[in-house]
């Protein structure tokens, strides 16, 4: 299926566990795709899988929280593939994961600028081309935690359901300026089988006497209907049908991905 033939995707996050699915499924499906992301071997790596499924792979080296460095990245996605018609914000953190008054400012400050502000610099950089042309796609990844926070995650938990609110206004905004070319939309994981995720277990294990297995099958699992972590290529397909031409109805939303950790 080539849904996305022709198409440009910027990937934010694109190195490591649900961006780099997003990127490889967006190759699939017929998209060159520029991996944006902080660690250059991860960016690399996944550009060269990019090129291995026969389409135009990039990797971008960039701090997402540097507003220059966004907009340095929307001249060299223009000068290199013309456009972006397509721009995943998927780069995040897991943030303190502790009480809120045991929270670090700094940590604090650091969870809302990668988590929710880079999101805003890059629609920033890159809605404009978009507009100019009345075609795009805007996919921000947020998270069950954006819909339903949790004690011990209350900067995570801001920073996502903040992207959910940027999205909406943003469809909003579209909207009211009849670009319905284009559409803005969330997507909220659940457990995802990620790096993150290992972080996050790894934080509690070592205090509770348990194995990482186990805590992710009593403690995460557990959570959602069907009982299981989900798979970054659940997440992908999401994303690459939120991309393509079938969904230009679908704009101003938050959609789970969670196997029924969230019912609304």
């Amino acid at each position: 299926m080539n849904r996305l033939d022709g198409k440009v995707a910027v990937v934010t996050g694109g190195g490591t566990g649900i961006g780099r699915a997003i990127s490889l499924q967006f190759a699939r499906e017929g998209a060159d795709v520029v991996i944006a992301s902080n660690v250059a071997a991860q960016a690399e790596a996944v550009a060269a899988e990019v090129r291995e499924l026969g389409r135009k792979g990039a990797a971008y080296v960039i701090d997402v929280t540097d507003v220059s460095a966004v907009e340095a990245m929307a001249a060299f996605v223009d000068a290199e593939f013309s456009k972006a018609d397509i721009l995943v914000t998927c780069a995040g953190i897991k943030g303190s994961r502790a009480f809120l008054t045991e929270t670090p400012v700094e940590l604090w400050r650091r969870t809302i600028e990668i988590n929710l502000n880079a999101g805003f610099y890059c629609i920033k950089a890159f809605l404009p081309g978009m507009l100019s042309r009345n075609e795009g796609r805007v996919i921000m990844i947020s998270s069950i935690s954006g819909k339903m926070p949790a004690a011990m995650n209350s900067d995570y938990a801001a920073s996502k359901h903040g992207v959910i609110g940027l999205t909406k206004a943003l469809a909003l905004e579209l909207g009211l300026l009849g670009k319905n070319g284009i559409t803005a939309n969330a997507i909220c994981p659940g457990a995802v089988v990620t790096p993150m995720l290992d972080q996050i277990a790894d934080q509690y294990v070592s205090s509770m006497g348990i194995s990482r297995e186990d805590f992710n099958e009593k403690y995460v699992a557990s959570k959602n209907i069907q009982h299981r972590l989900l798979d970054p290529d659940e997440v992908a397909c999401m994303a690459a049908y939120l991309a393509s031409d079938q969904a230009r109805g679908v704009t101003g939303q938050a959609l789970n991905v969670c196997g029924g950790t969230l019912l609304f």
